[in-house]
């Protein structure tokens, strides 16, 4: 097994960075890392994918089964957004109107407070920080507008080569199918397999998805994200750092559509650990989904995972 380094400036600091090359990925074994009994509390699917590239180890718990992303969706989509202003095709600083009639009211749509308080116009820049920062789902949605609809962005990750991470409707659609559960979870839209989430954060932490401003630029926001502070980033000690993106969906008839975190682990010298954990048709609290997700994270920095 290879691995190839590369050296990376974001938020004003050197990242070392390493990523596995050719990765073989594992056959599942719980007995490695994760008890029976730790994964019985979710009570429902868990897939994990992790790779420890300083190391040269690796986690897999069914990884090639797919997941709804809920909103780790935003992240493909701000990356798919990305490619098109390497391309010239859009800026940064391209403004958007966003009316009080454009938030999605009965979503997560922290935008809301400011454009009731008068802010109608948001840069492509600010949009995708909102989306990731803060899972914003009106800003997504419009982020998929402007990009040129599903089609477009699924079309834009295939000339990517990014498989298995599926984005096929806005959130505005897509969150109100969630509320027939049962068809929702076998529902092949909007997911995403843990192992070909680790590909894709590789190539966007490597620099060979978007270009070195468009990387820097994304891994700020994702370094920046402020949900799921009780999930991977709880298990991690003092001096390590995450950039992630959550998703979390709701809980219908004693299920929950789906509870996710994704991200990358940067630890002080530079030690890097790509890592996905996604829960689908989980009967358990938030809470036991969460304390799963950090103690995985905690497994992973601690190399027993």
């Amino acid at each position: 097994m290879t691995s190839t380094r590369f050296f990376m400036a974001t938020s004003g600091a050197l990242l070392v960075v390493s990523v596995l090359a050719n990765t073989a990925f594992a056959a599942p074994s719980v007995q490695a890392g994760l008890s029976k009994t730790e994964l019985a509390k979710v009570k429902g699917d868990v897939g994990v994918a992790m790779v420890d590239t300083t190391r040269n180890k690796q986690y897999m718990l069914n990884q090639s089964k797919q997941f709804p992303m809920q909103s780790v969706c935003k992240l493909p989509i701000s990356i798919a957004v990305l490619r098109l202003a390497d391309e010239g095709k859009l800026s940064m600083q391209e403004k958007m109107t966003i009316r009080k009639a454009d938030v999605l009211k009965s979503l997560r749509s922290p935008i809301k407070e400011a454009v009731d308080a008068g802010k109608t116009e948001f840069t492509i820049r600010e949009l995708i920080t909102r989306t990731i920062c803060d899972s914003d789902n009106t800003t997504s949605d419009l982020l998929i507008k402007r990009a040129g609809g599903t089609g477009e962005i699924a079309r834009i990750l295939s000339e990517a080569g990014i498989k298995g991470v599926r984005v096929d409707r806005s959130e505005s659609v897509m969150q109100p199918d969630s509320m027939k559960i049962f068809k929702f979870l076998k529902d092949p839209r909007d997911t995403a397999a843990p192992e070909s989430m680790i590909e894709l954060l590789q190539k966007l932490y490597g620099g060979s998805l978007l270009s070195k401003e468009s990387t820097a630029l994304i891994l700020e926001d994702l370094f920046n994200c402020r949900t799921g502070v009780t999930r991977l980033r709880a298990g991690l000690p003092k001096g390590w750092k995450l950039a992630h993106k959550t998703g979390t969906g709701a809980d219908v008839s004693g299920q929950n559509a789906g509870t996710n975190d994704v991200g990358v682990i940067v630890g002080p010298k530079g030690q890097t650990i790509y890592i996905a954990v996604f829960t689908k048709g989980s009967r358990a609290k938030l809470k036991v989904r969460e304390a799963l997700m950090a103690k995985i994270a905690s497994k992973a920095v601690a190399g027993t995972l």
